[in-house]
């Protein structure tokens, strides 16, 4: 048969209650004044009262610190959707379902851990596209200056990628054009 278990705010008055009655005991074996027994009572609860300030604190200060780190996960999260051209993604459920913040910051990191990966898979699509059009325009129009492939991290969306696929596909026509043209001239001159 199992015990119930208490509260343990409950405990705690109990234990606390149990080491007061201790201690009017010993007070009274001992002879301790009324006034200085109403002082070291005095002191053992503003003792008390300071201990709780710093769990209280402290306990503020982590819910503090987890409220920004949902705060900047949502931001982030926000920040890579917004870059990727999709529509944001709405993690917080109503009030009355939201459970704990440390849910809530659990519930939020595997969608921004995965928005980070499709980022970094669609950023490596960019800069492929880019080095292939650099690669491309080196050939027809023979080496320029070297700049180095830079991708505009604040605009992947599908929109963007499209248009640069648009620009190599246009490239590769004209490049398959000059090459014919090679080709064919030579032939028409003789």
């Amino acid at each position: 048969m199992s015990t119930p278990q208490k509260d343990p705010l409950s405990q705690a008055e109990t234990t606390c209650g149990s080491l007061l009655y201790e201690l009017q005991i010993i007070w009274d074996e001992v002879g301790e004044a009324e006034p200085d027994r109403d002082r070291m009572l005095f002191e053992l609860e503003q003792e008390c009262l300071e201990v709780y300030r710093r769990k209280v604190d402290q306990a503020n200060r982590s819910r503090a610190t987890l409220r920004q780190a949902i705060a900047d996960c949502e931001a982030e999260l926000a920040a890579i959707c917004s870059a990727m051209g999709e529509r944001p993604v709405h993690i917080r459920q109503s009030d009355q379902n939201a459970g704990s913040l440390k849910e809530e910051h659990a519930r939020i990191l595997p969608y921004l851990e995965e928005m980070k990966k499709q980022k970094f898979e669609r950023r490596n699509q960019f800069m492929e596209v880019q080095e292939q059009i650099q690669n491309i325009s080196i050939e027809i129009y023979g080496p320029k200056e070297y700049v180095p492939t830079i991708v505009d991290e604040t605009d992947l969306s599908l929109r963007k990628l499209e248009e640069l696929h648009r620009q190599l596909n246009a490239l590769q026509s004209e490049k398959v054009n000059i090459l014919l043209l090679s080709i064919i001239f030579p032939v028409l001159s003789t």
